[in-house]
């Protein structure tokens, strides 16, 4: 018998967020259900999927296995190369959109594990493309440890954005991007639901991007630009090596491609335009494909995630250095002319 993996909201106010919950618990053969402490069933429109059962604390006392807490918490230790003891089965708890996890619900959990945000200010994930994450290193055992470095940044490569065709979706990706450290990244927009839209899709995209004092530069690009980059790597759900085993952290050599492959065919692209090699990586998941509801920000705040996690963090004691190369100084000047400044900040609705 394969053991359990199972996800639980606690606390969940968004039904959207509570549904692309249930999504991304699809995405790994798993369950998901609600503690609803939030009112979240009498905000349940009639025209989304039936909400599951609610799980009562009891249930998660009575649970024979293990009871995960993804948190912020001071206690927490980083998801990456989590192995949480020797029970199989395990429940990942996630908290509210605000607030987090119910203080009752910490105190029972078995262990209590972060994702490392490399943002000093936007330091906490969309709740469903958290749960993803969350779910995605503990179905692998937590993979690969958070790797240091004297001088990660040197290591990061740049990144595209490639045909969200949901503003809604997009702007959480554009968050995720931000939070895990990026500066800066280029977007063909090519459902025009970005620098195109109009006042309301691009007030809501906003939002889901999360206005405030932290900042990403948005390039805008076009499906027949042609880049200069060594290595390209394009990260999918379908195709490619193992995510975890292809090297994504080769600095401002690489680019790494998030596709919306829901709205883009990876086959019929013209790849050699992004760079002298080309690379898939690959999402591994346990269900193929047509068996879950794709989401563009899950796909690609998993793989953020894991690049981040290979770009590492700075070891204790390395000095700081910022001398920016004549590459950077040539993209930021690209930047300044075309793009465009999205402010993200604290954490709401979306």
């Amino acid at each position: 018998m394969k053991p359990v993996l199972a996800l639980i909201g606690d606390g969940i106010e968004n039904p959207h967020n509570a549904l692309t919950m249930m999504h991304a618990a699809q995405m790994f053969d798993s369950s998901c259900r609600f503690r609803d402490r939030a009112g979240l069933a009498d905000r349940w429109p009639n025209d989304l999927a039936s909400l599951p059962e609610p799980v009562t604390v009891e249930d998660l006392i009575d649970f024979s296995g293990s009871v995960v807490a993804l948190e912020n918490a001071e206690q927490a230790v980083p998801i990456y190369g989590f192995r949480g003891g020797s029970k199989k089965d395990r429940q990942l708890v996630v908290g509210n959109e605000r607030r987090g996890i119910a203080p009752d619900v910490l105190r029972l959990a078995d262990a209590c594990v972060k994702v490392p945000m490399r943002s000093r200010r936007v330091n906490t994930l969309n709740v469903a493309a958290a749960s993803a994450v969350g779910l995605y290193y503990l179905a692998r055992g937590g993979g690969g440890k958070l790797l240091t470095r004297a001088h990660p940044e040197r290591k990061r490569p740049e990144l595209l954005l490639i045909g969200g065709h949901d503003h809604i979706e997009l702007g959480s990706t554009i968050r995720s991007a931000a939070a895990f450290g990026w500066q800066r990244a280029f977007v063909e927009d090519r459902a025009a639901v970005w620098f195109r839209a109009d006042r309301v899709t691009r007030s809501e995209g906003r939002g889901a991007a999360r206005r405030g004092k932290n900042s990403i530069r948005l390039a805008p690009t076009t499906r027949g630009h042609t880049y200069a980059f060594e290595d390209a790597c394009i990260v999918s759900v379908k195709r490619g090596e193992p995510l975890g085993r292809v090297n994504l952290a080769r600095g401002r050599q690489q680019i790494v491609v998030l596709p919306d492959e829901r709205s883009v065919d990876i086959a019929a692209e013209e790849l050699g335009r992004l760079a002298r090699n080309i690379q898939f990586a690959r999402i591994e998941l346990p269900v193929d494909y047509e068996r879950f509801v794709y989401h563009y920000r899950l796909a690609a705040t998993i793989a953020l995630a894991e690049i981040s996690r290979q770009v590492g963090a700075r070891a204790r004691g390395a000095p700081r250095r910022r001398q920016p190369g004549v590459y950077n100084r040539q993209l930021e000047t690209l930047l300044d002319e075309s793009g465009e400044t999205v402010l993200l900040g604290d954490l709401v609705d979306y």
